[in-house]
């Protein structure tokens, strides 16, 4: 399944699509009175294919509409202007010269205004719906003094900005600048509200002063696996990736923004994905069909084991293995992590085990979306829920896919996470495949899964 931000793409591309024919369409026939003028339809696509490349790979577009409609347009400018230059290098390279350059960029001129007219009428729609609590992204705001007055004003003013906030936290509710009934208690209420409350970002507008207040609530947020932003006073203390944004006049950090949130990035890990385990599936078929086969003949039981694992936002989804154990009643034996020379192991399963090949049924998991090539392996609940306790940030996991082999996996810290060490180095090593994810480091970590026998180690 397509996440939020994909379906919002792709429902956008479709409109321009459908713009940019519309407006095609309409400067033929301002130029030649007909639609019949066949040599031109060849343009068509360069024309489409170019905007798709600029939207994609060139810009990032606003899709929640967190912006004036006029700074939209604004910021747009320079974005046509970048596709006018990429249609009209295409059309000399390919030597085109039986086209009107008054209709191509008449085609370009018309797009622009039909798909802003278009977005204006969204824009004022969605100022409607969010004015009546629609279509909004949940804050809790940390501080209630000058920067967080502001930001209540901004983020109430028409509903233009799609924010709604549902209280405050501050220690000093006397000298807020906030009306009083919006503060829900003090900073040391933030683990307790976030329990209650359904909250989908939180909100740091604190001075620098509070460092103190600041890092915990930063390490509370980590914790819950939720998004983090600061309003800040000066552009310091920080360690971890971020990139700014603006809100009105305010400049915000997003805390941990990582490479995967660039849309271009996700999309080719995905493309990279759905290539890649197709590939696998229809290869490897004789293999899975063997293994099936010798599953059947060696134990009692069905072939497959289907364990519930938590993936992306702490999602629960079945992850597809082929089964390694004895089948048995014993409700503790779900909850019981595999040791070495575990006796509910069967034969066929310690081989399949040691190289991996249990997990080959898991890549159609990875068709359906709930999984990932490379990634952080998905864990069990209850061994969320521990991890989650003992181990710093270790919800961050979740902020991608969980995947088939992964950084820590190829770094020998697989299998048990009965010790502080191999939990800490675990989430270690998944934290830092998260901050530094590039397309040509899963490359390599596919491949040092399949050659490197430091990937096997702890494979029992």
């Amino acid at each position: 399944m397509l996440n939020r931000h994909s379906r919002l793409l792709i429902l956008f591309l479709t409109y321009d699509i459908v713009m940019i024919a519309v407006s095609f369409l309409l400067s033929m026939y301002i130029k030649y009175q007909t639609l019949e003028t066949d040599k031109y339809y060849l343009v068509l696509p360069i024309i489409v294919v170019s905007w798709v490349l600029v939207v994609i790979m060139f810009t990032e577009e606003n899709f929640l509409f967190r912006e004036s409609f006029f700074e939209r347009v604004k910021n747009e400018l320079l974005d046509f202007l970048l596709f006018a230059g990429i249609v009209s290098f295409t059309l000399l390279f390919l030597e085109l010269n039986l086209y009107s350059r008054i209709m191509v960029f008449g085609t370009i001129g018309g797009f622009f205004i039909l798909r802003n007219v278009g977005y204006l009428l969204l824009h004022r729609y969605l100022r409607y719906t969010r004015m009546k609590g629609r279509h909004v992204t949940k804050l809790l705001v940390l501080g209630a003094g000058r920067i967080g007055a502001k930001l209540s004003n901004y983020a109430g003013s028409k509903g233009n900005f799609g924010y709604s906030i549902i209280g405050f936290l501050d220690d000093a509710p006397d000298t807020a600048d906030v009306p009083r009934d919006k503060i829900l208690g003090p900073l040391g209420d933030l683990d307790k509200v976030l329990k209650s409350r359904s909250i989908d970002e939180i909100i740091i507008a604190l001075p620098f002063s509070a460092d103190v207040e600041i890092v915990k609530a930063l390490e509370m947020a980590d914790f819950h696996g939720l998004r983090s932003r600061i309003i800040p006073d000066y552009y310091r203390l920080f360690e971890r990736s971020f990139k700014t944004s603006q809100l009105g006049e305010l400049p915000m950090i997003n805390v941990r923004q990582i490479p995967l949130d660039n849309i271009f990035h996700s999309w080719l890990k995905r493309m990279f994905d759905i290539v890649f385990s197709t590939l696998v599936l229809v290869i490897l078929s004789p293999v899975l069909f063997v293994i099936a086969m010798l599953i059947i003949m060696d134990a009692k039981g069905p072939v497959f084991y289907k364990p519930v694992r938590v993936g992306k936002g702490g999602q629960q989804f079945t992850c597809l293995k082929f089964r390694t154990m004895v089948v048995t009643e014993d409700p503790l034996n779900n909850n019981k992590s595999t040791t070495k020379g575990d006796d509910r192991i069967t034969r066929i399963g310690r081989f399949l085990r040691k190289y991996n090949l249990d997990e080959l049924p898991q890549f159609w998991n990875v068709l359906e979306n709930s999984m990932s090539v490379v990634g952080p392996r998905p864990h069990r609940t209850f061994l969320n829920n521990q991890m989650q306790e003992k181990v710093d940030g270790y919800m961050v996991r979740h902020y991608i896919k969980p995947g088939i082999t992964g950084w820590a996996q190829i770094n020998g810290w697989r299998g048990p996470t009965e010790t502080e060490e191999q939990r800490t180095q675990r989430t270690k090593h998944d934290l830092w495949y998260i901050e530094h994810w590039s397309f040509w480091l899963d490359i390599e970590i596919i491949l040092r899964t399949i050659l490197d026998r430091n990937a096997r180690k702890n494979a029992f």
